[in-house]
């Protein structure tokens, strides 16, 4: 297999970049349009010019954003290996299609990238920076606590979703200092939307579940896990009306999620469980690019 097709096939089955880069896209544009408003560039209900020439930042912005995502998908191709190759043999790593030396080449590709990226649209952002890869660190050595993690599966995700809101304070940084501007609502929302997005792929009906995975319906059943999902999606909900006011398009997006979880612990079915996670993606996007609402 050549070089072009070998990591093409990758990505179509570990990191399909279109996917993950429309995902980063509006984490990116959500935390640009929130910064700009928040560092004074706007004030709520006023119409303004658009951004002010700053929209450049978001191709650097995205750029470090979408690094990060894959980076983070090579450190679990590591973390994940002895358990691929013992239960998931037909991943691209465990059959040998892409090494993890050749991962690891890759990872300080985009680690080099990152740097002289920020370097050049703003150096003090590399301290952050380095926060990032410090939490990046300790999450890859399971914050030191592995054994606990392993029985607890919530704990786990508790501590690993804090990845995206240190990654959302570093991208800020490009916009404006974040000691200017308050980021506790936008951090709480990419938080719980972490939370919606791991546990929303993980939700599967019986037939689709695997010997040695520990999806979250397969560790709480199908009604539980559900429920969880649900109440992401409401926590959301109450988030997104308290940055952006009441929106009817977001309330009946709501209510056709509830509608779908509703009917995917009723009926149990593969493709339920497809809608139940392509809809909670399609919503966190949703929500995020909402933030533009804040600009208008």
């Amino acid at each position: 297999m050549n070089f072009l097709k070998k990591w093409y096939t990758y990505q179509k089955e570990r990191f399909p970049v279109l996917t993950y880069g429309l995902y980063c896209f509006t984490i990116v544009f959500g935390t640009f349009c929130y910064s700009n408003c928040k560092c004074g560039s706007c004030i709520y209900g006023e119409p303004v010019e658009f951004l002010k020439g700053s929209y450049k930042l978001l191709i650097p912005m995205f750029i470090v954003g979408f690094l990060q995502f894959l980076m983070v998908r090579i450190i679990d191709e590591f973390k994940d290996y002895e358990e691929d190759c013992k239960y998931r043999p037909y991943r691209p790593v465990p059959r040998g299609l892409v090494t993890l030396k050749e991962l690891k080449v890759l990872f300080n590709i985009c680690a080099i990238l990152q740097i002289i990226i920020t370097y050049i649209v703003n150096p003090p952002s590399l301290i952050l920076l380095a926060l990032v890869w410090l939490f990046f660190f300790v999450m890859t050595k399971g914050f030191f606590i592995k054994k606990i993690l392993d029985r607890h599966i919530l704990l786990e995700v508790l501590l690993d979703e804090f990845m995206l809101p240190i990654t959302v304070i570093f991208i800020s940084s490009f916009v404006c200092s974040v000691t200017s501007i308050n980021l506790l609502t936008l951090l709480a929302m990419v938080y719980v939307i972490s939370w919606l997005i791991e546990i929303s792929r993980k939700v599967r009906c019986k037939e689709k579940e695997e010997e040695g995975v520990k999806t979250y319906t397969a560790v709480f059943g199908i009604f539980k896990a559900t429920l969880l999902v649900w109440l992401l999606e409401t926590i959301l909900l109450g988030i997104i009306t308290y940055i952006v006011g009441f929106r009817l398009y977001i309330v009946l997006f709501y209510a056709l999620l509830t509608i779908v979880d509703i009917l995917f612990v009723s009926k149990k079915t593969y493709k339920l469980s497809k809608c139940v996670e392509y809809l909670a993606d399609f919503y966190a996007m949703t929500l995020l690019v909402s933030l533009v609402l804040l600009l208008l």
